[in-house]
């Protein structure tokens, strides 16, 4: 196992949590500031600069007025390490799940008779009840030598909820839920498992780093995905199945990725 701090889990976790709550408050109040703004969506989306900006004044502000100083260690470099492409790999794969079914899912359940606004509550529903799981995954995962067991349950909790909507969207809280669930659990994990599977400081920072900008891109197909899909098939239900068909997809690096090894440790040799 990967020697990390005592406090790794903890502000994983805390770091996990605050991603899922600012996309509850997003969700809920996307469609109240919509009005708000004449019913532009442009505005309400614009709205969500403010507190980025905010954001950078106080750090920035803070930066100057430290007097402290951290060297950043040498990069690791990881184009040789399979570990690192499938903690990488894992990262995408539960980004391209989450993003595709932030762009669309608000959608779906309008075609299903809900209302924008109801539709725009489920979402941060999903999201709310996703905060739980984004904390106490990583905390569980810090005590674990693997996480195969994790792995699995985020991934079955948040498919049965993309199942539940395909087959009666009528309970459709119910299911958001799950995927909220599922999802916020799959976001933990990512976030942790750099720290997990890197041996040293410098190892942990180059898995993150690899994980974020290969993840990320890799997400950024998501909403497009379920878009062609529906422009393909004229109907959400073949959308729904390619959302399942992403959330399982975390399974594949996901098994590699909770392997109770490290980066740099060497494989051992079978047969």
């Amino acid at each position: 196992r990967a020697a990390h701090a005592p406090r790794t889990g903890p502000l994983t976790a805390g770091f996990s949590m605050s991603l899922t709550l600012g996309g509850t408050i997003a969700g809920g109040v996307a469609v109240p500031l919509a009005h708000l703004f004449s019913n532009s969506w442009h505005a309400s989306l614009a709205f969500w600069a403010l507190p980025a900006l905010l954001a950078m004044v106080v750090w920035v502000a803070r930066a100057r007025i430290s007097t402290s100083r951290l060297e950043a260690p040498a990069p690791h470099p990881l184009r040789g390490e399979p570990l690192a492409w499938r903690v990488a790999a894992y990262f995408g794969c539960q980004s391209i799940g989450f993003y595709a079914g932030l762009a669309w899912l608000p959608t779906i359940l309008q075609s299903h008779g809900y209302s924008a606004a109801s539709a725009g509550w489920l979402q941060a529903l999903a999201s709310l009840v996703s905060a739980l799981p984004a904390l106490g995954v990583p905390l569980l995962a810090t005590r674990m030598a693997h996480q195969r067991g994790l792995l699995v349950a985020v991934v079955s909790v948040a498919a049965a909820g993309v199942i539940g909507l395909l087959s009666d969207p009528s309970v459709a809280p119910l299911w958001m839920v799950m995927i909220g669930l599922g999802q916020g659990g799959a976001l933990g994990l990512g976030l942790i498992l750099p720290v997990l599977r890197g041996r040293e400081t410098h190892h942990v920072a180059s898995l993150t780093a690899m994980s974020f900008s290969l993840g990320y891109i890799i997400a950024a197909a998501g909403p497009w995905l379920l878009a062609a899909v529906h422009d393909l098939t004229g109907g959400w239900s073949a959308a729904l199945g390619a959302l399942l068909g992403l959330t399982l997809l975390q399974l594949i690096p996901g098994v590699g990725a909770t392997a109770p090894r490290v980066v740099g440790q060497p494989q051992a040799k079978t047969g």
